[in-house]
């Protein structure tokens, strides 16, 4: 076996051998148990204070700089309602380790002097956050967009506070004229300006935690038709906006996938429907007519008129998958699985297939592995390489689609973020990992990163000295429990035997307290203690990073061998007593099982 060696070949190990510093993976800073973006304080809320702040978003920049931004509907102080009303941006510069506050965008009315922007007086919610890949019209490679859902102020709210100043919202309100608005940053997220409006809508009527119910007295008709969740990504050169519409409509034409709206839609019962569709822009003229991605079901209004929109889909993702089709993800209330795929050969003709799609715990998983997670606000990205992430509200695992076919099998892996609403995924250039925003308990987001193999840094075999095998996994790449019926897999095996090669390849980490942790390379878990409690027998096995000690002290023998001791116990080590065997922790020996060669 041809290897690079980072130690010695012999030698005796010495118990009064220091600790010392070898290359470790990488020179970013890791924290995967993360921390805390935002915390809602006392500050009064326009809606319940459950979802007061929600909804986070990330993006990273060509600089590397990761920006995200979320809504923040507390009561405007210099206003008293939501005019003024803005969106925080914040910003990590060390890879989604820390995040820090770096700019507020305002409203429309309050960024530009154009009278068509004036009664657009509140920036709330659904921020979308994206850095072109390429040139659009004016828009040069790199500049920073944000899509997100502006408004009037909110009526409901006002009515009630003007008739009981002590009255205290429980859920969402009426806010008037709301749409969707385009902003543009080309110094990394610091200042803004407004693009333009991408599509326009109505009154929100309660919509969506109170859909119909709390209406303002200044909605006459009872409306509902607000606009919701854009996603921006470029397709042949123009930027495609995909959002979520309870605007009302009859149909669409089945050749172009235009809505047609129904003609009463500012005065008629409202549907209290939505559907899924997109708009194109090449960055100089107009947005294109909406195009339908899905429609629902088709619901009877009465006297001969039917409109679409029926099991409310929402929140569109998209990416394409590696045969060349292209798979959209969203969530869907009209019965069976409330979250749900389609796939088509264009991103813009969604609406040639079924118009309420196929629930995604129909997807093949690997062995193991539970169905995608449902409860709605699916996220799907591409990782570099074509392998897609999936997650839900469901569930606080991600799912991994390893050949990114659009039949391709996806593998559950756990993480250290627990399931929520709207949790985010952001690939970081730099790192090779995955940066998670979520929303947790009464409106506190949460960040953390997780790490699912093939991230950055350099990887090592681990060769025993006793047996000249290295550290394997029998061939599994996620979670024991998960992969290998629950019984823990790290093990001795020769050296080039896995049929995954990678599952004998460790990324060697510091954590944030200093402590090192073992990475490996196909799916990025933890070579960890299985029960957590470090005593003499335990085994070990492949679990998802879930701490900021680590698991390890390095500790180098005068020969230039490692020894693993336990960072809980050290008078533990890791150890191989013979070829093939399971890993455990064991107290000191001499016979060279507890001996590790790093070999890069």
């Amino acid at each position: 076996m041809q290897r690079r060696r980072v130690g010695k070949a012999l030698g005796t190990f010495t118990a009064a051998t220091a600790l010392l510093a070898i290359p470790v993976s990488g020179a970013q800073a890791y924290n995967p148990t993360g921390g805390t973006l935002y915390q809602l304080g006392g500050e009064p809320c326009l809606k319940g204070r459950g979802n007061c702040a929600v909804y986070p978003k990330s993006a990273q920049l060509p600089s590397g700089r990761l920006v995200a931004s979320f809504e923040k509907s507390t009561v405007v102080t210099e206003t008293g309602s939501a005019d003024k009303q803005t969106l925080p941006v914040y910003k990590s510069d060390d890879d989604g380790t820390t995040w820090q506050p770096l700019s507020e965008v305002k409203a429309p009315a309050y960024l530009s002097t154009d009278p068509k922007y004036a009664k657009y007086t509140s920036n709330w919610t659904n921020p979308y956050l994206y850095a072109l890949p390429q040139d659009v019209g004016d828009l040069k490679q790199g500049t920073l967009l944000l899509a997100s859902v502006v408004s009037g102020d909110d009526y409901y709210y006002k009515e009630h506070k003007a008739a009981d100043p002590d009255w205290i919202p429980s859920n969402d309100g009426d806010r008037k004229d709301m749409a969707i608005a385009l902003y543009s940053s080309t110094d990394d997220g610091a200042t803004w300006k407004v693009l333009n409006i991408v599509a326009t809508g109505g009154w929100q009527g309660g919509s969506a935690g109170a859909t119909g119910q709390n209406i303002a007295n200044a909605n006459t008709n009872k409306q509902v038709d607000p606009l919701w969740e854009p996603y921006l990504m470029v397709h042949k050169g123009k930027l495609v906006c995909y959002y979520s519409d309870e605007n009302d409509y009859t149909g669409f034409d089945p050749t172009t996938g235009v809505p047609t709206l129904d003609p009463a839609n500012d005065t008629a019962k409202d549907s209290l429907g939505q559907i899924l569709v997109h708009k194109t822009w090449d960055g100089r003229s107009q947005w294109s007519n909406p195009v339908v991605d899905i429609a629902g079901l088709t619901q009877d209004m009465g006297g001969g008129k039917t409109e679409i929109g029926g099991g409310r889909p929402g929140m569109t993702n998209v990416v394409r998958t590696t045969d060349g089709k292209w798979l959209l993800t969203y969530e869907y209330w009209g019965g069976g699985a409330n979250t749900r795929y389609r796939l088509a050969d264009d991103p813009l003709k969604f609406y040639t297939g079924s118009p309420t799609g196929t629930g995604v715990n129909s997807l093949p998983v690997d062995t193991g592995s539970r169905t995608l997670s449902m409860g709605g606000s699916p996220v799907l990205i591409k990782l570099p390489g074509g392998r897609l992430v999936y997650n839900a509200a469901g569930s606080g695992s991600v799912w991994v689609n390893e050949s990114g076919r659009s039949d391709g099998e996806w593998k559950e892996y756990q993480t250290t973020s627990q399931a929520g609403y709207s949790r985010n995924l952001t690939y970081v250039e730099d790192t090779g990992r995955v940066s998670i925003l979520n929303n947790q308990g009464t409106s506190t987001l949460k960040f953390a990163e997780v790490d699912l193999g093939d991230s950055d840094g350099a990887y090592h075999q681990l060769v025993n000295r006793k047996t000249d095998q290295v550290i394997g996994t029998g061939n599994n790449s996620n979670d024991a429990n998960l992969g290998n019926g629950d019984v823990p897999d790290v093990r001795l095996e020769a050296p080039g035997s896995a049929g995954d090669p990678d599952t004998q390849y460790w990324h060697i980490v510091t954590e944030p307290n200093g402590g090192k942790t073992l990475l490996n390379k196909s799916g990025g878990r933890a070579a960890a203690i299985w029960t957590g409690n470090a005593t003499a027998g335990q085994k070990i096995g492949q679990w998802v990073d879930n701490s900021a000690t680590g698991s390890w002290n390095l500790v180098k023998t005068d020969d230039g061998f490692y020894k693993l001791q336990s960072l809980k116990n050290p008078n533990l080590y890791l150890t191989g007593a013979s070829a093939g065997a399971q890993l455990t922790l064991q107290n000191a020996l001499t016979d060279g099982s507890q001996d590790w060669e790093l070999v890069q």
